[in-house]
């Protein structure tokens, strides 16, 4: 005799792969879209506060580790790394489910990490950013988590 539990895990539907996917995908839209409104923003017409910002950015100067860098270009040059991190942090993932999908079923810490990571990310969102990426890191971490749920405990 069948319980639920154990006929929820062999259905297609109930595959923690499936969600795990999503999950990943879903810091590949992340990133990605992080750098199509960055490109967006930066080609169109700037408001008079913006363009006070960036001169304000420019003129402030600092030199760390012997490289001169301004504030502007900091803050844009880390928007843009960390946007394309979490673009092959995606693609990482799915490559690595994709080759050991057992990683992921069998609930191991390769499929805790990166729960951990969308929830911290998720937090600083909550703080610092505006909606788009709060919607999309809260889907992240939804996936990540119903991924461990139906895992099997190792």
């Amino acid at each position: 005799m069948t319980t639920a539990t154990s006929t929820a895990r062999t259905s297609p539907g109930a595959d923690p792969v499936r969600p795990f996917k999503a999950g990943a995908y879903g810091f590949i839209v992340l990133g990605a879209g992080h750098l199509a409104l960055s490109a967006a923003a930066a080609s169109g017409t700037p408001t008079p506060q913006q363009r006070a910002a960036d001169t304000a950015m420019r003129e402030s100067a600092f030199t760390l580790l012997g490289l001169e860098r301004t504030t502007f270009d900091v803050t844009h040059g880390m928007s843009i790394a960390m946007a394309l991190f979490a673009i092959v942090c995606g693609l990482l993932l799915l490559t690595a489910v994709r080759h050991a999908p057992d990683l992921v079923r069998r609930r191991t810490a390769f499929g805790r990490v990166p729960l951990v990571a969308s929830l911290a990310a998720l937090g600083t969102a909550l703080l610092l950013l505006p909606v788009p990426p709060i919607v999309v890191l809260t889907v992240t971490s939804c996936a990540f988590a119903l991924s461990l749920r139906r895992g099997t405990a190792v």
